[in-house]
């Protein structure tokens, strides 16, 4: 299984924002917009993959009082990886970084902590790309994350939806729910990048990447 053999990798980072976080946190946010007429929609890819998460952990997404987000918490079933935070803004994408520094400080963790999952047009579906740091692309989700944390030196994971055929069409594409093959390609992808998240818990970031870049 390949789970199995994640957890039996024992290799030392060569930086620091590559190693897995040793607070004992793991705090996953997946982008998306918030309503149920967003809720099978590509740009909702993030919000798809931790409830894939939250699903195969058996929890369920609760609002903290006050707070602008939803979460879930499970422990990890490798204990070293301590406890995993799902999430989901309650701001719609463009504004999903300003939660960010209020989730970091409720829980008392860092940046070494995170892990951010989005879509973009740049991978086919099916696809997903692993990276440790980097602009946010033109992801507007990705965007305001780095400029609310004031750093892109955290790790994310690209769910690809590819692209419509005409560039007037992006719109329309980004806020509709594939189906047929497509919907098959999308769905593999949100089940990758669900395994991809919690093999970061455990390893190294640029080992999760050479098993996961690239990988149709």
């Amino acid at each position: 299984m390949l789970k199995r053999e994640l957890k039996l990798l024992h290799l030392k980072p060569q930086r620091e924002k590559v190693k897995p976080d040793s607070s004992g946190i793991h705090l996953i946010i997946g982008l998306g917009n918030p309503g149920s007429e967003y809720e099978k929609t590509r740009h909702n890819a993030g919000f798809l993959v931790v409830d894939a998460l939250s699903g195969s952990s058996g929890t369920q997404f609760k609002k903290p009082f006050l707070r602008p987000w939803l979460q879930s918490k499970f422990l990890h079933e490798s204990a070293e990886a301590g406890s995993v935070i799902l999430v989901k803004p309650l701001t719609y994408m463009n504004r999903s970084g300003s939660i960010v520094p209020s989730l970091l400080k409720s829980h008392r963790t860092d940046l070494n902590s995170l892990i951010v999952i989005y879509d973009t047009l740049d991978l086919p579906a099916g696809r997903i790309r692993i990276r440790s740091s980097g602009s946010g692309g033109g992801q507007k989700g990705l965007n305001s994350m780095i400029e609310h944390l004031g750093s892109d030196l955290f790790t994310r994971i690209a769910v690809g939806i590819g692209r419509p055929a005409r560039k007037d069409e992006v719109i329309s594409w980004v806020l509709g729910e594939p189906d047929g093959e497509a919907l098959k390609s999308f769905r593999q992808g949100i089940g990758t990048a669900a395994e991809a998240a919690e093999a970061l818990c455990v390893n190294p970031v640029d080992q999760v990447m050479s098993m996961y870049n690239g990988r149709k």
